[in-house]
């Protein structure tokens, strides 16, 4: 099976032009979208911080970002413990960095490899930002199939048939780990209720 990654161009979807979304998808030889991922990528800087830019995007209520950048980062670089972890250069230059808010493969093409090469195409095409993040969590949390921006992603998430799924968090970990992402353990006692997400952590130079 060979398989294409089409980059849809980065918007603004906030009031913030550092802060902008976008979607990758992964199509088979018929031209079907059998993948998909959407992504934030967020600059921080030496003026805007990991701290400042999680306040900003609070008051949007846009909180996905909420934790990595609470408690996994340094100003506009990743914590120090996180460097060697990652292969990351600190300094004082702006940084790139992105989150991965949802990854997909439909069910008839998974244990081929799609989602591998999904990663690989992300981390080549933005390889020169400092950390990739992912949430972890079940898809039927984050998306619903009934309520999409476009009838092509409608139509992509319905065919997952996202409530009988049957991927668990231990075999989504266990996948994400094996592909070079580290997973950043959180202590839940610290927080009002149990995250419904596990967060991952990873760079260019990391994903394999």
């Amino acid at each position: 099976m060979n398989l294409t990654i089409e980059f849809n161009k980065p918007e603004i979807k906030s009031t913030f032009d550092w802060q902008l979304v976008q979607e990758i998808n992964v199509k088979n030889d018929n031209n079907q979208i059998i993948a998909k991922a959407e992504i934030e990528v967020i600059t921080l800087n030496k003026h805007r911080g990991a701290d400042e830019s999680y306040e900003l995007l609070s008051q949007q209520d846009a909180t996905d970002w909420e934790v990595p950048l609470n408690l996994f980062f340094k100003k506009q670089n990743v914590a120090a413990d996180l460097v060697e972890k990652f292969q990351a250069k600190i300094d004082t230059k702006a940084k790139d960095h992105i989150l991965i808010e949802a990854i997909s493969v439909l069910p008839e093409f998974r244990q081929q490899g799609v989602a591998k090469f999904l990663l690989n195409e992300i981390a080549q095409h933005y390889n020169k930002v400092q950390s990739i993040s992912l949430l972890s969590m079940p898809m039927n949390l984050f998306v619903d199939a009934q309520d999409c921006e476009t009838e092509e992603n409608k139509t992509y998430y319905q065919a997952m048939n996202l409530t009988d799924d049957a991927l668990t968090q231990e075999q989504l970990s266990a996948f994400f780990e094996h592909a070079g992402f580290n997973h950043l353990a959180i202590d839940d006692s610290a927080l009002e209720a149990p995250l419904p997400f596990k967060v991952f952590m990873a760079s260019p130079n990391t994903i394999r």
